[in-house]
């Protein structure tokens, strides 16, 4: 007999189940959590997900969630990003198919709130591991554009104290350092593939949209303070000249370490000082007792923060690719190449 299936949207109420879904799918795939609770809560009201419209559940007969979608996009909706799993027992049904399918209908609705004539994508990022994904979305008419990587080390001793360029100190974030570290943080990431490489005036409020998150980056932001003590923060004089921000514990490994976010604005670039942040955290993740050390990167990043990991002494040990398709030509709003002094 054929299983049947019933595909919704999603509900604030599915929470729980989206997560045991994906997280599922990811150790059936990588054999590591993806998300938590937590991280997928905020994901929702930070990408201002409208779940009624633009998610998709698909439960069995008897309730249980065995396929999800979801997608998001924002001002000024040139990029919309897919995301989804199905369960590994049921794989092979079509399931991902048909959630692919609506996926790519949903951003297609969305084509009159873009520039008329900008080149409008959807992206979906699998990781390398995942092969069905990987057919499944060449099927649907995705290409790859860009390999990101995860790189992780075994802290075996204290690394080399940090070498600073003149006039530069190195301090803890502190919440009171936000209105200054925040606008640097988006300046330095500007420049970064796929960043959007124009502005245009706000549009007026969807009544069916849900409402958008404050995005003012003077506001400050917990999720990049979860860690007390393990964000830094470089200074030249009353300048942020750049930070590295960092979690104790990581969704795929609680007992590993996470370096993330380091960002350097450009007048302080190809100075040592991306990789003295980096000691500085490495630094205070030994003093702490934490060993196993995680993060990711663009490989080919523009500012060659690959090389830099490597240098501090970090291998690669997954990679995670972007999958695009064009919904429409026209012009390129994201960013393709480096920018200028990049």
């Amino acid at each position: 007999m054929t299983p049947t299936f019933t595909t919704r949207p999603a509900t604030w109420d599915d929470l729980q189940a989206i997560v045991a879904l994906r997280n599922e799918a990811s150790l059936d795939i990588r054999g590591t959590p993806i998300t938590a609770v937590h991280w997928q809560q905020r994901a929702w009201l930070e990408n201002g997900v409208n779940l009624a419209t633009d998610s998709r559940v698909v439960e069995t007969a008897d309730g249980r969630v065995i396929g999800y979608v979801e997608l998001s996009s924002e001002h000024p909706f040139v990029v919309h990003e897919m995301s989804g799993a199905v369960h590994p027992a049921f794989r092979g049904q079509g399931i991902g198919g048909q959630l692919v399918a609506w996926a790519e209908q949903r951003a297609r609705q969305g084509i009159a709130k873009a520039p008329p004539d900008a080149r409008l994508l959807l992206h979906c990022p699998l990781f390398d591991r995942d092969m069905p994904g990987q057919m499944l979305l060449q099927d649907h008419g995705f290409t790859a554009v860009r390999e990101f990587v995860h790189l992780q080390m075994q802290l075996t001793s204290p690394p080399p104290a940090p070498e600073l360029p003149e006039g530069v100190v190195i301090r803890p974030l502190q919440a009171t350092d936000w209105p200054q570290v925040g606008p640097a943080l988006e300046e330095a990431f500007a420049d970064h593939w796929g960043i959007l490489q124009y502005e245009m005036d706000e549009p007026d409020e969807d009544e069916h949209d849900a409402p958008r998150p404050q995005r003012d980056p003077t506001i400050f932001r917990p999720d990049y303070f979860n860690s007390p003590g393990l964000c830094f923060v470089a200074w030249a004089g009353d300048e942020v000249a750049g930070s590295c921000l960092c979690n104790e514990k990581s969704v795929e490994n609680p007992q590993a370490g996470y370096l993330g976010s380091l960002s350097i604005r450009h007048p302080w670039r190809r100075q040592g000082l991306g990789l003295a942040l980096t000691h500085t955290a490495l630094a205070e993740f030994f003093r702490r007792g934490i060993r196993h050390i995680l993060t990711d990167t663009d490989g080919d990043s523009f500012t060659r923060a690959y090389q830099l990991y490597q240098k501090a002494g970090m291998h690669i040990y997954r990679r995670e690719i972007v999958y695009e398709k064009e919904l429409r030509p026209g012009t390129e709003w994201l960013r393709r190449s480096p920018a200028q002094g990049a």
